[in-house]
């Protein structure tokens, strides 16, 4: 028997929204990419914020947006939870990533499957990245809900700025020794974009 006063409500469906500065740089990447590394990467950004999703549908918080800028990627969502499970959030796509790359690298090596190293070496490398303590990665925002809870909002936020800055010049500086040494300008470019951030950050 039907309840004739029941309203349907329509929930807003998931929407993946690109910024034109992610979609330029997608394209450089592809049209200077001869190793094959986008096609690597993808399967461990994927896992990553996964790992994102599910902890927020665990936590009853339904995602709406994934947002891909020059920023980053960003994942909008509707529900109440708390600062502890917003950590937990946090960390889970890093955990959820780790955990793939470990187990492309054990396939990889049973299989002899090179495009699996690759994965989880990109994968390792995308995590652990993720995992510093600077805003705007998962390893800044967890540290950020774990300052806010031990000593408030104010002290928190400051105390994240300058260790986020700090981090942000170390991986530039770290970067620009391997540049030197001729390891290639990744690390210096991914510790400019996270200084960047830092400054852009301030300027608002």
């Amino acid at each position: 028997m039907k309840n004739s006063n029941v309203i349907s409500v329509k929930r807003p469906a998931f929407r993946i929204e690109l910024g034109s500065g992610f979609i330029l740089l997608i394209a450089l990447i592809f049209f200077f990419d001869d190793d094959g590394l986008l096609a690597a990467l993808l399967p461990a950004v994927l896992m990553h914020e996964t790992g994102h999703v599910l902890a927020m549908l665990f936590f009853g918080a339904r995602p709406l947006r994934l947002s891909a800028t020059l920023s980053g990627l960003e994942i909008d969502y509707s529900g109440a939870i708390s600062e502890k499970q917003e950590l937990t959030t946090a960390l889970a796509g890093p955990a959820a990533g780790l955990l793939f790359s470990f187990l492309c690298a054990g396939l990889g090596r049973r299989w002899g499957n090179d495009y699996l190293t690759l994965v989880a070496g990109l994968g390792m490398v995308l995590n652990i990245f993720n995992l510093l303590p600077a805003l705007p990665l998962d390893g800044g925002l967890a540290l950020g809900f774990a300052l806010r809870f031990l000593l408030g909002e104010k002290k928190a936020n400051s105390l994240l700025r300058g260790i986020s800055l700090i981090t942000a010049l170390t991986v530039t500086l770290f970067g620009l020794y391997f540049t030197a040494r001729g390891f290639g300008i990744a690390l210096f470019a991914a510790g400019l974009w996270l200084f960047m951030a830092q400054v852009n950050k301030a300027c608002k």
